[in-house]
């Protein structure tokens, strides 16, 4: 059976990596057992192998004694009781003597100490007191040199050990490192392989928040990922489909909805002028709430036409334009209604140009203008400030009226959603307003949003940046 990654469940891609992961930690558990199990082992050897030295070198000492004790003592009273003890203390001489030099190495030491030892044990029984004492003399001598050197042997023998901790260690450092470094990119390759396909959902899931074209790529990775992206895949082709017939719908509701409009319009406009006929008080009253009802009607159709125009718009056309010129444009298409309800411009312009779509900004100006000349109060100001904030462009609207609660400041720009607060002038909205805005400051690369000021109860500001590539 063939296995493949691909095609994995996500439990079992974590489990995998877990596993891999675990590999790198086992050998270094492993490696270290084994290196420490190797310098116990070495240790152990050298400490059984320097105890049974220095009990050599001490039992030899103290055969030299014994020994010159009993060649000494035959030589003043030559009976064979104490030649046979002399004789028994230098063949047990002689035993620890070439176990030493077998550890020691055959030396020029060893070789004069067992020639020293040969001419005690033939010649010592014949030879008087006098002729002794040099051969004993240097007999102790040679053994002394030969203690010295058993203990520069083991001394020798411990520097050795501890080089050979030391690399062990040294090598063990490097086993650790490597291991680490393999245990990193394991984990590196198998979180890259769970991330992945985790950022490509969240790029799909922000090219269908956006409205941008969806990837065409396809998934791959976790089998319960690549299935969740192939839904994603399927509602972004849905939602394109219900797009699609929402802006079909408003395009034709809103266009067709002008005809019959003006035809009712005119019917209006004949009847109160009373072309058709005389009319009584009562007749004139309820024409006149027909005319408004229809005028409300066409503003409604116009904001409707105007919101499908702004989403059929793809891309901005930004330009340099002289913002006191576009606030003078639309102070004066305002300035009718701004007048019935007392209400004057407060302008604050800091900046002799600005580089923007002038559609798009001329909607958000429109549109802001309309919303606190709707819901501000009775002969209040309005105050408008354009100025540059770090490296954005900031456009505020603010006037007097009931203050927006925070808890609906973020809802209030989503289409067709109205605050609590009633207008004060004779139009139904129909919710579009902010929302307009906001889908402008968002094509410009921007966003709007509701924030409290010390000089008015409502304002409204638009940040929009400044660079150009920015707005392109």
């Amino acid at each position: 059976m063939r296995f493949s990654i691909q095609t994995a469940s996500l439990r079992q891609l974590v489990l995998l990596s877990f596993f891999l992961a675990l590999i790198p930690v086992a050998v270094l558990l492993w490696q270290s057992h084994k290196a420490l199990s190797g310098v116990s082992q070495n240790a152990v050897a050298e400490a059984e192998t320097s105890v049974a030295s220095v009990r050599r070198a001490e039992n030899m000492q103290n055969l030299v004694v014994d020994i010159e004790r009993a060649v000494r003592q035959h030589a003043v009273v030559k009976t064979d009781a104490l030649a046979r003890v002399a004789r028994t203390h230098l063949n047990s001489y002689q035993q620890l003597l070439r176990q030493v030099c077998d550890n020691i190495g055959q030396s020029q030491l060893c070789q004069q100490q067992q020639l020293q030892l040969g001419i005690l044990l033939d010649n010592f029984t014949e030879l008087s007191s006098t002729e002794l004492e040099p051969l004993m003399q240097q007999f102790r001598q040679q053994q002394q040199q030969l203690t010295q050197q058993i203990w520069l042997l083991l001394e020798q023998n411990l520097q050795q050990q501890q080089r050979f901790v030391v690399e062990s260690q040294q090598q063990l450092a490097w086993q650790t490192v490597a291991l680490v470094l393999l245990t990193l990119l394991l984990v590196l390759w198998a979180s890259g392989r769970i991330t992945a396909p985790v950022r490509k959902l969240d790029k799909m899931i922000r090219a269908i928040g956006q409205q941008h074209q969806f990837p065409d790529e396809k998934l791959t990775g976790p089998r319960e990922l690549t299935e969740l992206g192939e839904q994603l895949r399927w509602l972004s082709s849905r939602l394109q489909q219900l797009e699609a017939l929402r802006l079909i719908l408003l395009r034709h509701a809103s266009h067709e909805l002008k005809t019959p409009l003006s035809s009712i319009r005119e019917g209006c406009a004949l009847l109160s002028e009373q072309l058709v006929g005389p009319l009584n008080k009562q007749q004139l009253e309820v024409v006149g709430l027909l005319n408004g009802s229809a005028d409300r009607l066409s503003q409604l159709t116009e904001q409707l036409l105007d919101y499908n125009r702004l989403l059929q718009q793809a891309k901005p056309e930004p330009d340099w334009h002289s913002p006191q010129q576009l606030f003078t444009d639309c102070f004066n298409d305002h300035a009718l209604s701004l007048q019935q309800r007392g209400q004057a411009i407060e302008l604050s312009c800091q900046l002799s140009a600005i580089y923007t779509d002038i559609t798009l900004f001329r909607r958000i100006l429109d549109n802001l203008i309309n919303n606190a000349q709707a819901y501000g109060s009775q002969d209040s100001p309005v105050w408008v400030k354009l100025y540059q904030q770090e490296h954005q462009l900031i456009l505020d609207v603010a006037n007097n009226g009931n203050p927006i609660p925070t808890s609906l400041r973020e809802k209030l720009f989503e289409p067709f959603q109205r605050g609590t607060t009633p207008r004060f002038d004779s139009v139904q909205g129909s919710g579009l307003g902010l929302s307009i805005v906001a889908d402008c400051a968002r094509l410009l690369g921007g966003h709007a949003d509701i924030v409290d000021v010390i000089y008015a109860d409502v304002c409204i500001r638009v940040r929009l940046p400044l660079l150009e590539e920015k707005l392109g």
